[in-house]
Formats: C-alpha cells, structure tokens, sequence
C-alpha cells in the first residue's frame, strides 16, 4: 500500500503530448472502446428521450448504429432483449470481442429492470454473449457504470455509481454478487466538486475501474472521491472472507483528486481523467503522480481507450455544465 508523490504541472511535461479532435457530436457519449484493428466504437446514454442512437462506430467521422439500426431503436413500449435500452460503457478484450454494458435504466420511472452484458464478435458484427443481471440481485436502483472482464477468472467487476459497492458477475454460471457494501472506498468521499465553478453535490459512488491482470489487482475509484483504491482479486474471488473483513483488504493506491474514467496502458502507468483540473493525469510505475496533458477543451473527460499504436481517446461528456453551456461533445486523441 502506498500514497504517490503529487508533481506539479510543467509546461515541459504537456509540451510532449498532442492531443487533436478526433471526432464530435451533438448527442452526449459517454463510453468508447477500440477493437485491435483500431475500429473506434462510442456509445451514448439515454439520458434524454432526444437520444437517437446507443451504440455506434465512427467511421470517417460519422456515428454508424452498432451493430445495425434495430438494436438502436428500443422505445419504453418495446422489450426486446436484442436492443439497447440505456448503455452507459463499452470494452474491447484482449480477444477483440466488443462488451456493452446496457445499464438497464429506463427514463421514465427511473429504474432499472435489470442490466446487461452483451458481447459481440467483431469479426461479424455479431452476438455471441447475453447475460442478463436481475433487479433483484443488483436492485432496481442500482447503475452499473463502468467494468472489465477477467478471462482468468471468468468474471465481470462493474461499478455501481448509485448504491456503491463493486458487483461480481460469474460469465460462467451467472452468479450475482456485491462486494464492498458500504465500505468508504465504493462510497462518495468529499460532499462536492466544483469544475470551472460549477459545484456538483449530489452523490456518485463508484465509477471508474481497471483491472490489471498480471499483478492480480482490482483498482477502482468513487466519482465523488479524492482517491484510487485497489484490492488483489484473490480476495474478491473468496467467498469464505465476509463483506467486512473484505474491506480490511482494500489498499489506498493513490490520492488524485475526483475522476472518471481510468485506464492501464501496456507501460504499466494508470492513466485518469482528472475532473476538476480539465487534465489528463498518470501514475507511473514508481508512484508518481502527474498531470500529463490539461487544456480548457477538456471538459470532463469520462472514459478512455488505446489504439494498436499507443495513442489515448477519451470522450468529453460536459456533465458539469448547463445543457445550454454545452458545445458539440468530443472526442480527443492523445498522441505521445
């Protein structure tokens, strides 16, 4: 268990990033995910009846429906599995098959039926995987947010930003199980952010997650926190340890600030999305923490992907800020 060191931003250290627009739109999006020949996926909430499409593929700038419109046209008077009724997060594994996670949320009542995971196989487009996750085993309140999957383990780790705690879903028998009930490190740490004098106060409990799978750790962060938190996932997997000796388990990694999205890259640096400083932020392998990139476009960097070559998208989603505030959303591209 450690706390890295905070470096301040230098000039020296963003002049060696480029960071360009690499696509936008009017609608907001959330996620993004890019398959191993660099197919860039996005995929956008319906928080708003205006919200046209769910998950999409930019091709040539424009947002294609994925995998073909009919999935894309759920209404609440319609209750057809193979459609997307409110997808907050995608993911592309190292098997190149494309993970959605449909929150299950509908608008109207402001519940959840229940989630989904849908995976698909990128080589056709086509769906292979559709585990369903019932309200009554994650609550009809619950929002699973973000995720990652465990080949290893056979296991999905989401993050539910409004109970807390970090659901487990066994791909194999589909067992549902909530971990870390009420424990600080799942739950909302400070009472508000304020990003560019906007001040948010309502509580979001665990959202951003990694999984790095070599070291055997879980890392996740609450969206209304100050820290990253990680735990080794032989714990989690150990279903002899109670929910409270459980939490003994989980280390503070670091302190950072409020964040989103997080993400590994092949370096073995952690990679976040630093909310109230418009920045892209790291962690590098000794510990150390600093702002990588920060620029006033950056307003709220939610969710992050690597393409074969390195290079960092994450999408901005403007939560912070007044509809009527609001420009296109974008979609940036790093370049180191």
């Amino acid at each position: 268990m450690f706390i890295t060191n905070v470096v301040a931003y230098s000039q020296e250290t963003t002049s060696k990033v480029q960071m360009s627009i690499f696509a936008e739109n009017p609608q907001q999006w959330t996620g993004i995910a890019i398959s191993k020949t660099n197919r860039v996926f996005v995929n956008f909430p319906r928080w708003s009846p205006e919200t046209p499409v769910s998950v999409a593929e930019i091709v040539d700038g424009k947002t294609i429906p994925f995998p073909d419109p009919h999935w894309n046209n759920w209404t609440e008077n319609t209750s057809n599995n193979n459609q997307f009724i409110c997808v907050q997060s995608m993911y592309v594994d190292s098997k190149d098959l494309l993970w959605v996670l449909d929150t299950g949320y509908e608008l109207l009542t402001d519940t959840t039926k229940g989630a989904r995971l849908f995976c698909f196989d990128l080589k056709n487009n086509t769906l292979i995987h559709n585990y369903f996750l019932p309200a009554e085993k994650i609550t009809s309140k619950a929002y699973l947010n973000d995720f990652r999957i465990d080949h290893k383990n056979h296991i999905a780790y989401f993050t539910d930003s409004q109970v807390g705690g970090i659901v487990m879903f066994d791909l194999n028998t589909t067992e549902v199980r909530r971990v870390l009930v009420n424990h600080y490190s799942t739950l909302t740490e400070v009472d508000k952010i304020i990003i560019e004098g906007y001040e948010r106060k309502h509580p979001v409990h665990s959202d951003g997650i990694e999984l790095d799978a070599p070291s055997g750790y879980l890392y996740f962060c609450s969206l209304m926190g100050k820290n990253v938190y990680r735990i080794p996932v032989a714990y989690l997997l150990d279903k002899n340890i109670s929910d409270t000796e459980l939490g003994t388990k989980v280390e503070k990694y670091a302190q950072t600030g409020a964040n989103d999205g997080i993400i590994f890259n092949k370096k073995g640096e952690l990679f976040l999305s630093s909310l109230e400083k418009n920045a892209i932020s790291k962690i590098n392998k000794q510990g150390v923490f600093t702002e990588i990139i920060k620029d006033d476009a950056i307003k709220w960097p939610d969710s992050f992907a690597f393409d074969t070559q390195g290079n960092l998208y994450f999408t901005t989603s403007q939560i912070h800020l007044p509809k009527e505030k609001r420009s296109s959303y974008k979609i940036f591209k790093l370049k180191f």
